[in-house]
């Protein structure tokens, strides 16, 4: 793993092979701009959501400084992951230096972008960057509106700005973010768009400006951006006084599935996905000490789905003015897209299934979705992998759903008032609906192209003719296809969690070798007398209130919580060793205002039979 020094707030390095960055002063190389904030809001923002804004952007400009490695997927595991130490001057030292506050933007960030987080807080001395100097073109303050949401020029969000303000007859303060001024010129085309069409006085537009300045981004991927644009629109909304936002992403693209057994952890961006927001929404809320909610209206919608909302709201003639793709320095004049990057191939089958391929002609992509001779080998197994995926995916029984993709486990217990059950079966049916719609793409394209095909007159390493040829995408099932599915099935029939209490060993034990101890074995042990007198009574399990909890585990209730938090993660392996899906209530049980209990429906056994499972031979 590469180790990464960086030294924010400061001319030079102090440390040998250390990265100087700085948001000001004859330093600066970190550029951070916002606009058309109004003199009001701007009054609204304390010294705390500066120090976020100035972290984020420091993550994030360090993130594409600061390589992986190769740029070729064959070899992307290699060195994949860093570890990253920042020195970061704050105002609010006190606060940044609370344990679980370091700890929810440490696991949060590790999840985001695989990478190893450690961050070294010092308090800013004067002079301080004052905050107006971030903020340019001062307007004259506007009606409030209702909501706040993110805006990247692309489909999702655009479908969801569409759909906010002409289904939902809801005012906008829409946040956009670009490194790029041809990023920020679509946007603002859009935008201007929706006002020319009615909508002016119900929206309002803030573009941000974060990039390296004099420095030539390394790592393209990024994926940290969608952390640096959840800060800002956490900044706009508290300056708006709401504690809301919204991420406009279809859930498809959310979860985000590895395309390949090489594309590892983060390089399958994690954007919007559950755990991700559910872990920014209590990193912001521990700094407000209020509660924050991300919201995320696509969640159940394909790529498919949410494009046909653009056409539902009567804006299908902008469609091609969205943009999508991940290289904007390759964008010229008439083409945003380069047809070769993820982004791209799933934006093209989305607009293709949706109907809506004569509202973007094929010429606006540098290489076509399917006819294109995608002669780099990498280019070819990119796009190859997509399909492959999701026919594997169409191809999956819902028993089978959390076994051959784990890595769906990590979102379905990250669902707001929504057990995982339910989570993971909703998620089945979307992957299912986006797969058929991948299928119904190539199908009719085929069907289209079948002369040529047959002809040989399709490029050979393009995609449409490599699905024909039927050599690639077809998946074999192992060779242990029944006694998996079988024994899967089996396990789901009693979708129990079983563990055992050994209170002389001090341990709490699972089945398959997962088990807990030090202070995750006191907490479950302050649950257990009530747990076990309820099962004995066959009367409901109460509640232990939290101050109480906290009293007997001799923490603070803050500590408490957070001790919590990490239990339920060390128990997160069962849901692919034991087939139980992991919410988090499945075990640890939270009830607002009641406090915390062992789950009734867990039982518990002998440690005996959860160590020994095999009943003994009768001796002949």
């Amino acid at each position: 793993m590469k180790q990464h020094l960086v030294e924010c707030g400061v001319n030079a390095p102090a440390s040998e092979g250390a990265i100087a960055m700085n948001v000001q002063g004859p330093s600066k190389n970190v550029n951070l701009r916002i606009d058309y904030i109004s003199r009001t809001m701007l009054g609204n923002l304390p010294d705390l959501l500066i120090d976020l804004l100035e972290i984020a952007s420091y993550v994030y400009c360090a993130d594409q400084r600061l390589d992986r490695g190769t740029d070729k997927l064959s070899k992307y595991g290699e060195n994949w992951r860093r570890s990253l130490k920042f020195l970061i001057p704050v105002r609010e030292l006190l606060v940044w230096q609370d344990s679980e506050v370091q700890e929810a933007l440490i696991d949060t960030l590790g999840f985001l972008s695989d990478d190893a987080y450690s961050f070294e807080f010092r308090q800013a001395m004067a002079p301080v960057q004052p905050k107006e100097l971030y903020f340019h073109d001062l307007i004259d303050p506007e009606d409030e509106h209702d909501g706040v949401a993110l805006f990247s020029g692309g489909i999702d969000s655009f479908a969801g700005a569409v759909t906010d303000l002409v289904a939902n007859g809801r005012s906008l303060t829409l946040v956009g973010h670009y490194s790029s001024t041809k990023v920020r010129n679509v946007q603002e085309h859009l935008i201007a768009e929706l006002k020319r069409r009615g909508h002016e006085h119900r929206l309002s537009f803030i573009p941000v400006w974060v990039s390296n300045e004099n420095v030539t981004a390394r790592e393209y991927t990024q994926r940290t951006r969608s952390f640096l644009f959840a800060c800002l629109g956490l900044v706009v909304a508290r300056m708006s006084g709401k504690d809301a936002f919204s991420f406009y992403e279809n859930g498809v693209v959310s979860i985000n599935l590895p395309l390949a057994g090489d594309v590892i952890g983060g390089r399958a961006t994690r954007t919007t996905h559950p755990k991700v927001l559910r872990g920014l929404e209590r990193l912001f809320s521990l700094l407000l000490e209020r509660q924050i909610r991300i919201q995320t209206p696509l969640q159940w919608l394909t790529k498919t789905e949410v494009t046909q909302l653009i056409e539902a709201g009567g804006m299908v003639d902008l469609l091609s003015k969205t943009a999508s793709c991940t290289r904007p320095r390759k964008w010229n004049e008439k083409q945003k897209h380069c047809g070769l990057c993820s982004q791209c191939i799933d934006r093209r089958f989305g607009i293709l299934a949706a109907g809506l391929g004569n509202y973007e002609a094929s010429d606006l992509y540098m290489n076509d979705l399917l006819l294109a001779n995608r002669d780099d080998g990498d280019e070819l197994r990119m796009a190859l992998a997509y399909v492959t995926l999701f026919k594997k995916v169409s191809a999956t029984p819902k028993e089978r759903f959390l076994v051959d993709f784990s890595e769906i486990v990590s979102a379905v217990g990250h669902f707001p008032d929504m057990p995982a059950s339910e989570a993971g079966d909703r998620l089945y049916d979307l992957f299912q609906r986006h797969a058929k719609a991948v299928e119904d793409v190539i199908s009719s394209a085929v069907k289209e192209h079948s002369t040529a095909l047959y002809r040989n007159e399709i490029p050979p390493a393009s995609l449409l003719a490599a699905c024909y040829s039927r050599k690639v995408v077809e998946q074999t099932p192992p060779s242990n296809y029944d006694a998996e599915a079988k024994a899967f099935m089996d396990r789901l029939s009693t979708p129990i969690l079983e563990f055992a209490f050994d209170k002389d060993q001090k341990r709490v034990h699972f089945r398959g070798g997962l088990a807990l101890d030090g202070t995750n074995f006191k907490l479950v042990s302050a649950l257990m007398d009530a747990f076990r007198l309820a099962k004995t009574k066959r009367s409901e399990v109460p509640y232990l209130p939290a101050p109480d909890l906290a009293t007997a585990l001799n923490i603070s209730e803050q500590a408490m919580r957070t001790q919590v938090k990490r239990l339920r993660d060390a128990i997160e392996p069962l849901a692919v060793s034991m087939g139980i899906p992991m919410g988090q209530d499945t075990f640890i049980e939270t009830k607002e205002r009641s406090g915390y209990r062992i789950n009734p429906l867990c039982r518990e056994i002998s440690v005996a039979d959860i160590l020994d499972p095999t009943p003994p031979r009768d001796s002949a």
